[in-house]
């Protein structure tokens, strides 16, 4: 079972160097002697932020509460809470059809992200619509559902559907098809609630703040 521990913030107002520096020459370095080995990180560009988000993959839980436990990561959060704003952190396992054994961080594609949580009692009906109805369509759609996670530390939504796609303006035009407005209608009014969704670039760079600026100019 592969687990994904997921620290979301965003960079305080002119603080970005002292923020680069600091993830360079701490906070990176920190987390690999801790175990908690940084995969890489998300920006998030459409939706509901924060926008950073870091994203490690410990071997399991024994090592992550170790790490989270150790004077090293309390002594890191506090350095790195004068940089940043409106942190949070989860902790997701693989769930549903799509099981991983271990986290890998996609590069050169797009992500497209569904939360949400399930509504009470509607669990093995949901499950039966996300594995025989939703991750086909999505897929015939042009968006590949590579992972699913379920949140077991931190708050809400609960669920989290990871989409791939090889191009922004792909996830654009089939969220604005009448097949995928269907979809998510069928799933928000039967199965699920506190819906949202994002779309983000992966990156490795989680020192860097604003970099995909860049990759999104004139979107």
């Amino acid at each position: 079972m592969a687990i994904l521990f997921a620290q979301y913030w965003d960079v305080m107002d002119n603080k970005d160097k002292e923020y680069e520096d600091f993830i360079l020459g701490r906070y990176i370095p920190t987390f690999e002697k801790t175990g908690l080995r940084i995969a890489g990180a998300f920006y998030v560009v459409v939706g509901k932020g924060p926008r950073i988000v870091s994203v490690s993959t410990p071997d399991d839980l024994l090592e992550f509460q170790k790490a989270i436990t150790s004077e090293e990561y309390s002594d890191l959060l506090e350095e790195l809470f004068p940089l940043i704003r409106s942190y949070s952190s989860k902790l997701y396992k693989s769930y549903g059809p799509i099981r991983v054994d271990r986290y890998e961080m996609q590069l050169g594609v797009w992500k497209f992200n569904q939360y949400f949580n399930i509504l009470p009692g509607r669990e093995r009906e949901y499950r039966k619509f996300v594995e025989a109805e939703f991750i086909p369509a999505m897929e015939r759609l042009g968006i590949q559902v590579t992972n699913i996670w379920k949140t077991i530390i931190g708050s809400d939504p609960f669920i989290l559907v990871e989409g791939t796609s090889p191009k922004i303006d792909e996830i654009a035009k089939t969220i604005a098809t009448d097949e995928y407005r269907a979809l998510t209608r069928t799933l928000k009014s039967k199965y699920v609630m506190d819906y949202q969704s994002r779309i983000l670039a992966p990156t490795r760079r989680v020192e860097l703040p604003y970099f995909v600026k860049g990759l999104t100019a004139g979107l």
